[in-house]
This record gives C-alpha cells, structure tokens and sequence, in this order.
C-alpha cells in the first residue's frame, strides 16, 4: 500500500478526528499537515490541486522529509504553540511505530526519532530568522527590479559559503549558482541549509526574488 492508503487505515483504526478545513482532512490534522508537506516536497503524488494523494512507498520517506515538515512546514501552517506542534509531532511518531508494528518497512526507522526532532527544533529559530531576512532581501531587490532574462524556483542546497557568497545547488540544476547576500543573511546560513527560492538572472549577477521555507539538512540523531 501507498503511504496515503496506510495514513488513512491507521487514521480510521485509530478514530482520528477529520480535519475538513485541510487537504486530505480524513487523515486528521497530524497526518493530513504531514501528508501535505511530503506532496509540497515533491513526492510522488496523483490527483488533482486540493484533492492530491500521495502514492509514492513509505520506503520513499527520507530524513529531509522531517526536517522540512518540523522546521520549514509547521510554523508557517497554522502552528502557533510549542503543545500543538508536540501533539502533532507525537502523533506522527506514533504512526511510524504503528507501520513497524505491522512490519511494514519505511525510510525513517533507522532514525532516533525523538533526538532528531530535538535538533532540529534547536535549528528552527536561526531557519526562521533566515527566512525572514531572506524574504527583506527579496523587498530591496524589487524596490527597483532590475532587467531579469531568466527565473529559476527550486529547492537550493547550500553547498559552498566564500566571503559574501554563498553557492547553491538546485535539486532540478545541473549546474551550481552564486549569489551575493548581505551580511546578515551570511551569518544564519549553514552549509547544507535547504532554502526553497525564486533566483533571477540579470546577466550580471543572480538575485533573490522570492523566499520561502528553510530547513537544515537532517540530521539523524
């Protein structure tokens, strides 16, 4: 069975409480949240936009996955508390447990999970804090938009840090991009930090246009 089908079994043999307000609510809203976050990853998905399922393997679950739910999802998804985002957060422990119970194999049994979590909570302030000065920068750029000839929206790896440049890696680029960022920005920036942006190419240099979520790359506690 595909992740969705085994989310959705464990849902009703646990008696979740739908969430109608999200996508894929009959999941409740622990696993509906994290359903939504494996299809914004780019997991294997069919369906339509607001009726999407995810059909991809739990073997296809990987560390990054956690990390992006815990750090770059949930705080920019209705998740205002430290108890709520615990709530959900257990509950989706619980239901990787219960796939082991049924020896159905996934990609995150090798992991500490409770550990993992625990750093990557300690990285969402600095994820945060980078995001919003990304998204400053965007501002200044488009204060006076410069001639843009290409746009590229990806996922970026930070691959490199020199000087006042960083180096990013684009999971659908074959080749690495520069870009100059203010210093700010410089001193949040970790090697292996996922930034999800909109680059744009002026010719002479590649800018930030738009900024989304941040998450480290997982560790695996």
């Amino acid at each position: 069975m595909n992740l969705y089908q085994l989310m959705n079994n464990y849902a009703q043999s646990r008696g979740q409480r739908p969430a109608p307000e999200l996508p894929a609510g009959e999941l409740g809203k622990s696993l509906a949240l994290f359903h939504n976050c494996l299809i914004e990853s780019g997991m294997e998905h069919s369906g339509e936009m607001g009726n999407r399922i995810v059909i991809a393997e739990p073997e296809s679950l990987r560390p990054i996955h956690l990390s992006r739910f815990v750090v770059g999802f949930l705080p920019f998804n209705s998740v205002s508390t430290k108890t709520e985002t615990n709530e959900i957060l257990f509950d989706l422990f619980s239901f990787l447990r219960w796939l082991e119970k049924k020896d159905i194999r996934h990609g995150l049994a090798e992991i500490d999970f409770q550990k993992t979590v625990q750093a990557l909570n300690g990285a969402q302030d600095r994820c945060l804090q980078l995001s919003h000065f990304l998204d400053d920068e965007t501002g200044r750029i488009l204060e006076e938009p410069p001639r843009i000839i290409e746009t590229i929206n990806d996922v970026f790896m930070v691959i490199r840090i020199d000087g006042d440049y960083i180096y990013l890696q684009g999971r659908q680029q074959e080749d690495p991009i520069r870009v100059r960022l203010p210093a700010e920005i410089m001193n949040l920036v970790r090697l292996n930090d996922n930034l999800d942006l909109v680059l744009g190419d002026t010719s002479e240099r590649w800018v930030v246009l738009e900024a989304g979520q941040v998450f480290p790359e997982s560790q695996t506690g």
